[in-house]
């Protein structure tokens, strides 16, 4: 018994080395975004995919020369499962992946609230849900500089509507503490 044991242990820990050695991902992400002010996590949960969590500040300003100008400042939640499709090719070509550089594909989901936490122009509605299936790159560089571009089919839903349109999504910020690979 005690031999099955300590093989079962032994073969264990061999699948469990080379399910981590085949892992193309970072483990985790920290990025600051400049376009849309805010902070985001991607944390690796399979071979070639991430889960993307973020809080970030949207802006609107409404205003013109015969009316009063206003603005706010919304917070807002993304949540997204990537699934990157181009890190072998990348590879093939010896080119890097390293702080998941690569095209993916993802399930993307938004939430911004239509109170401002700073300022006064309020939406008619209290929030904003965009969920959106979309193609995306994201590059990252050997000082942390990095720039994401998603795109795609979306639902737009608030209080009072949904449509359908397409989404476009984009990035410009740091990794913090660089790249891990």
């Amino acid at each position: 018994m005690k031999k099955i044991t300590f093989l079962s242990i032994i073969l264990m820990s061999v699948f469990y080395a080379n399910a981590q050695s085949d892992k193309l991902v970072e483990d985790g992400l920290f990025k600051v975004n400049l376009l849309a002010p805010g902070v985001s996590y991607e944390l690796g949960i399979g071979s070639k995919t991430t889960l993307n969590l973020e809080a970030f500040l949207g802006f609107a300003l409404n205003g013109g020369s015969d009316r009063e100008t206003n603005f706010g400042l919304y917070p807002g939640l993304e949540a997204d499962v990537r699934q990157y499709i181009n890190f072998d090719r990348r590879l093939s070509k010896g080119k890097n992946i390293s702080g998941n550089t690569g095209n993916y594909i993802s399930f993307l989901n938004q939430l911004q609230f239509g109170t401002p936490i700073i300022g006064n122009l309020e939406y008619a509605s209290d929030y904003y849900y965009n969920v959106a299936l979309v193609y995306g790159l994201q590059r990252t560089y050997k000082k942390g500089f990095y720039f994401g571009l998603a795109f795609g089919p979306g639902v737009f839903v608030n209080e009072y509507n949904t449509d359908a349109g397409i989404l476009i999504d984009v990035r410009l910020g740091w990794v913090i503490g660089g790249r891990k690979k």
